[in-house]
């Protein structure tokens, strides 16, 4: 017994030590686990990154809202302060330096199961109806992205990747309670307080996560205001 004693001691003492090292990492090396979870405050050199249009490639979406979402990732790329993030101008040489992100929306329902929200809300009493027969939520939003991360200058891409934020409203709360941190934009207004605007909320912040963890270093040039 005194011999199985010592070996939990020594056993629970690595698993401390090992924790202690993960967490005395310096920022620029913390793992991915860590890094997928939060980021630590920022205030080093910014990558340049010009956020293209997004394309449509489903329904129950308005240019309005498109941009809306466009405009929500380049505001929240800009909070990191990782980013000098900006729309694409309407003269933009793609042969510019620096990144271009590039997305595609191709997949937008506001509750995709059955009844309606928002703008463009789809389904029927009848498939809700079902849905409840067949213990499926009927009130999920679902948003859907492909994001590509582009070299401007050599119009190589980096990396690719599908994001998807969801969210179901269990209407056990009142709107003006539910889903809240909603930070949605003019654009997106119609959303705010829905199982919608946390899809969408979910979903750039997926993005964010995703650009900031796939962003080689060599891009981040020049001082914290991004100036060379």
């Amino acid at each position: 017994m005194m011999k199985l004693k010592y070996i939990l001691v020594i056993g629970y003492g690595i698993l401390i030590l090992a924790g202690c090292a993960v967490l005395n990492k310096p920022v620029q090396f913390v793992d991915d686990f860590i890094g997928s979870t939060f980021f630590p405050p920022y205030s080093g050199p910014k990558a340049r990154v010009v956020v293209a249009d997004f394309e449509i490639k489903t329904v129950n979406i308005t240019t309005e809202v498109n941009l809306g979402l466009r405009d929500m990732l380049i505001e929240e790329l800009n909070k990191t302060n990782r980013f000098l993030a900006v729309s694409a101008p309407k003269d933009y040489a793609e042969k510019n330096t620096g990144l271009i992100i590039a997305a595609e929306v191709i997949n937008f329902d506001p509750l995709i199961s059955g009844g309606s929200e928002g703008i463009g809300g789809g389904g029927s009493s009848a498939s809700g109806t079902l849905g409840s027969l067949l213990g499926v939520s009927t009130n999920k939003s679902v948003v859907a992205l492909n994001i590509r991360i582009v070299d401007a200058l050599s119009s190589k891409v980096l990396v690719a990747e599908r994001l998807t934020g969801q969210a179901v409203d269990t209407g056990s709360l009142s709107r003006e309670h539910h889903h809240k941190g909603s930070n949605l934009n003019e654009g997106l207004s119609a959303y705010a307080n829905t199982s919608m605007g946390e899809a969408i909320n979910k979903c750039i912040a997926e993005a964010v996560r995703y650009i900031v963890r796939k962003v080689p270093d060599s891009y981040y040039k020049g001082d914290k205001n991004g100036k060379a």
